[in-house]
């Protein structure tokens, strides 16, 4: 657990710095989370999925990408690296699943389109940005509903850290996205940064405690 120290203590000091506006300790620290996260992966596996590995490179990616997300080209850059994360995990989701809940899919899938699509239009984003951010929340929330198929299939604790770290993500990068359509607060990276270390720590925690092949 040591190494998963590592990460906490990462997120904490990229908390206090986004609170204290300490600009250079922030970008550095949130540069740190996902490669500390992906070192407590390899720790603790015992047997390392590497679309778990790229998922977690793709999310770093994101995270540094991210940092200058006041250009659009970084945004758009930064946008594409999570999405490439999202679809890693749902490959290695979908891998590790052992039996398909079908009723339980058929649901959920209905579920999931009014909420996309309830999602797009609260985020109220631009016209150049729409498609962008619907093909985002779309596989956003496919990641989430193949989380809930691996946790049904195998009903442990590491399947519902793993589910309860998509839905937290899922929230993390709804609200991030609202914020930055409609006028970022004051505290913006503090507020936004709790959720998402929480979803990668949560799914990563489950990934490398109980779902090893």
């Amino acid at each position: 657990m040591i190494t998963f120290g590592i990460y906490c203590l990462a997120a904490v000091i990229n908390l206090a710095s986004a609170f204290l506006f300490k600009e250079s300790l922030r970008k550095i620290s949130k540069g740190c989370l996902m490669p500390a996260l992906l070192v407590f992966y390899i720790f603790n596996a015992d047997q390392i999925i590497y679309m778990i590995i790229a998922a977690l490179v793709f999310s770093c990616a994101g995270d540094i990408l991210l940092i200058y997300k006041e250009k659009q080209i970084f945004f758009k850059l930064g946008l594409a690296a999570f999405l490439v994360s999202h679809i890693c995990y749902i490959a290695a989701f979908a891998v590790m699943t052992q039996n398909f809940n079908i009723p339980a899919l058929i649901i959920s899938a209905a579920a999931a389109i009014p909420i996309v699509l309830i999602i797009l239009k609260w985020l109220n984003a631009s016209p150049q940005m729409k498609i962008p951010v619907a093909v985002y929340a779309a596989v956003i929330m496919l990641m989430s509903l193949s989380a809930l198929q691996l946790m049904l299939s195998r009903m442990e604790l590491a399947g519902i850290l793993i589910f309860a770290g998509s839905v937290v993500y899922l929230f993390s990068d709804s609200y991030m996205s609202y914020l930055l359509f409609n006028g970022k607060p004051k505290y913006f990276n503090f507020t936004t940064m709790i959720p998402y270390i929480i979803a990668q720590g949560s799914i990563v925690m489950g990934l490398a405690q109980g779902f090893n092949g």
